[in-house]
């Protein structure tokens, strides 16, 4: 991307719309944003490892701790760490402050669990989840911070899938991801949702803050495991098989209040936005609705044989759809997805077809060529399209 900013620079100095004073100037100020980002990254790592090892030390010393020990040794750590964040934004060091208050959240998390743990508490129930998620949203209000909600967003997901749960095994906890009365037949209805929420958030200054977590989020829900099914008409049929329970009803209908709050309220950066992230949802609901007891991709349905390519087909073409989006709206998130979702599903279905019709070794080779001059041409186009937008701030729809 910075090769392309460097060539409309020229451009627009040749041009004579901007002089050679201004665009050192907005090169100056690309490379401070650009080291930023890179300072922000190693921040939060940073704070992540901080973490893991303060947890690995506590952990390693635990069985030797009475109960009043482990209690100050948790509140002291997470006083520790608060002092820490106020210090460095005082001192002028946002980056630093980010990521120690990010390490609060996590943990504010781990002393949840631990303190949970000391008093004999069910470890694994959902309502230490949503403590720690309320926890994460009440510090991100006040901070304005969207790491934050990057964090509430997945603590928010384990709380809807274990909620309701009867047992709390560790062998059953990830069961709210792949069986048919947990979240998998809807993750993408609740990307929609997530989608949804970030549009109506943009409208708000106080909740401003979760708007890029959701859309981010969102767009993951909906793109990774639509893409994933259409590995086969074996695995999409898996993917869509719905209970029906209660809890899934319940969400369904959240998620279509959002969903329709957003279409009225929300805000859109460009007028195709709202069809767009309408037909979809529509399209993703239809997916549910079983016919003859069965999704509609099924290999067969009351002896009729129903296509599965057609279903590929419709996810090419969103994929297709979201590229134009991302365009339309000046969003290069959108733009990316849309482009990485279409490299994926030609891959996908390239294999699909060749290991049925060529020699392993050969479909190998070919398509590891067609791949490599693919990713040539695709890489081309983004970066001729992420030179043609205009940035706009925050790049949500």
């Amino acid at each position: 991307m910075r090769w392309t900013t460097e060539r409309q620079l020229k451009r627009w100095q040749q041009e004579g719309l901007l002089t050679e004073e201004k665009v050192a100037e907005l090169r100056e100020s690309l490379v401070r944003g650009e080291s930023a980002g890179g300072i922000r990254i190693f921040a939060v790592i940073g704070a992540v490892l901080v973490g893991l090892g303060v947890i690995l030390f506590v952990s390693s010393n635990w069985a030797g701790m009475g109960p009043a020990s482990r209690i100050s040794v948790l509140l002291a750590g997470f006083a520790v760490v608060v002092v820490g964040a106020v210090a460095a934004g005082r001192r002028d060091q946002p980056r630093v402050a980010e990521a120690l208050w990010l390490l609060a959240t996590l943990v504010f998390g781990a002393n949840i669990f631990l303190i949970a743990q000391i008093f004999h508490q069910t470890l694994t129930s959902w309502q230490g989840t949503l403590r720690w998620m309320l926890g994460a949203l009440v510090l991100g209000w006040a901070l304005k911070s969207r790491l934050q909600a990057a964090v509430a967003i997945p603590l928010g997901l384990l709380t809807l899938g274990w909620m309701g749960n009867s047992s709390w095994l560790f062998d059953q906890q990830m069961e709210f991801l792949f069986s048919a009365g947990g979240l998998r037949p809807i993750l993408p209805l609740i990307g929609v949702g997530l989608i949804s929420l970030s549009l109506l958030s943009a409208r708000s200054k106080n909740w401003a803050f979760v708007q890029d977590s959701c859309f981010r989020w969102g767009l993951l829900l909906i793109a990774v495991p639509v893409v994933i099914s259409t590995a086969g008409d074996s695995v999409a049929e898996w993917f869509y098989g719905i209970d029906g329970t209660v809890k899934q009803f319940t969400i369904l209908a959240a998620v279509a209040l959002l969903l329709a709050a957003a279409l009225v309220y929300g805000e859109f950066r460009s007028r195709i936005s709202r069809p767009v992230l309408g037909a979809t949802a529509a399209f993703l609901a239809l997916m549910l609705v079983p016919v003859a007891g069965k999704p509609w991709v099924a290999a067969e349905i009351g002896g009729l044989h129903l296509p599965f390519a057609g279903y590929v087909l419709v996810v090419f073409a969103l994929a297709l759809v979201t590229i134009w989006t991302g365009v339309r709206a000046s969003n290069r998130r959108l733009l990316n997805v849309g482009m990485f979702s279409s490299a994926v599903l030609i891959f996908i279905q390239y294999y699909s077809w060749s290991f049925a019709m060529l020699d392993r070794s050969l479909a190998f080779i070919l398509g590891g060529l067609v791949l490599l001059g693919l990713t040539v041409v695709l890489e081309k186009k983004r970066r001729a399209l992420l030179g043609k937008m205009t940035p706009i701030e925050g790049e949500e729809s």
